[in-house]
């Protein structure tokens, strides 16, 4: 069931719709002010809005690498799918021969 939740990050409060629940909500947004705090800090002029895209940015890299594995892994998985299949068949061929003799 989806729900609101509300959660500050820099002092701008946000109402977000989830069914992933408040815990996980408040985690990630506790993450979110951590990552934004430590760019402020280790640029001293950065703003707020650009330590926010920089770290959107850092994000969406991370999500686009992210999805590449995935592809790589499933490609993987699919190949071995049908390694699986083909001992298989294979393994109840020689079954057959063998109930044979």
């Amino acid at each position: 069931m989806k729900e609101k939740i509300y959660v500050e990050i820099n002092g701008i409060r946000l109402g977000i719709v989830t069914e992933d629940g408040a815990e996980y909500v408040n985690k990630i947004a506790s993450q979110l002010q951590e990552q934004l705090n430590g760019m402020m800090k280790a640029q001293r002029n950065c703003t707020l809005i650009e330590a926010s895209l920089f770290t959107a940015m850092s994000l969406q890299s991370k999500c686009s690498e992210d999805d590449k594995r995935i592809k790589n892994l499933e490609a993987q998985l699919a190949i071995y799918q049908a390694q699986v299949s083909r001992l298989r068949v294979e393994n109840e061929e020689l079954r057959t021969r063998l109930s044979q003799k």
